[in-house]
């Protein structure tokens, strides 16, 4: 189990959220002891996570398990509850509003499968504000120069032409993050903070495509 952890990672966002990263140092995240104990360091109580099977399908916070098993993002207008999704190259989206959060994991299949549009979708079930007056934070994820992607990714959708830069034959590096972003003004949201941290660059942090399947991060958004 972790004993320290690390306050760095962490960002203020509009109407009182605050988000925060765990690093190497907090754990595996998908431990709920370390889970648990890097939450209560931020004063973090509860916290809703869904499981992530690189899908597209968005819960509310108060789903049962069984839903969460299946879901890759979560929406709530409690302000008691936390939001959180695990990552380790794939970044974290947070959309918050005056009354609302939404958190979904940005994979590539996730995204090239729509988990933009999905998030959005379920904030207008817990939200009335519209959405060119939301808010956006991407957190840490793999950035374009460190994300060689194949062929089955290329074809998986139309990526933003800014997305997406042509490398060796039948391969491209995906600027996940930017699409994500371009996805983002499609649904008139353009106040969007991006955390600026690629994790297969920054020591603190796992990232599969530099070490390899390992511990994950957790990503969690909630409201002071």
């Amino acid at each position: 189990m972790a004993t320290s952890f690390s306050s760095a990672l962490r960002w203020s966002l509009p109407y009182g959220v605050q988000v925060a990263y765990s690093t190497v140092t907090d754990g595996d995240q998908r431990d709920r002891s370390n889970r648990h104990a890097w939450l209560a360091s931020h004063q973090v109580e509860r916290c809703v996570v869904p499981r992530q099977v690189h899908g597209v399908r968005i819960v509310h916070a108060d789903a049962d398990a069984a839903a969460l098993a299946q879901a890759d993002g979560v929406v709530s207008n409690d302000p008691a509850i936390a939001l959180g999704v695990y990552g380790a190259d794939c970044p974290g989206l947070v959309l918050v509003t005056p009354d609302a959060c939404g958190i979904a994991h940005g994979g590539w299949r996730g995204v090239a499968g729509g988990i933009v549009g999905q998030l959005v979708t379920a904030m207008c079930t817990v939200t009335g504000h519209p959405s060119a007056h939301w808010a956006a934070f991407i957190g840490p994820g793999i950035s374009a120069a460190n994300y060689e992607v194949d062929q089955p990714v290329i074809s998986a959708r139309v990526w933003p032409s800014s997305a997406l830069t042509p490398g060796r034959p039948g391969y491209a590096q995906l600027d996940i993050v930017g699409a994500i972003t371009a996805d983002l003004r499609n649904h008139d949201i353009t106040n969007v903070q991006r955390s600026q941290i690629c994790t297969a660059e920054d020591s603190r942090l796992w990232s599969y495509r530099r070490r390899g399947v390992g511990s994950v991060q957790l990503l969690t958004a909630w409201r002071r």
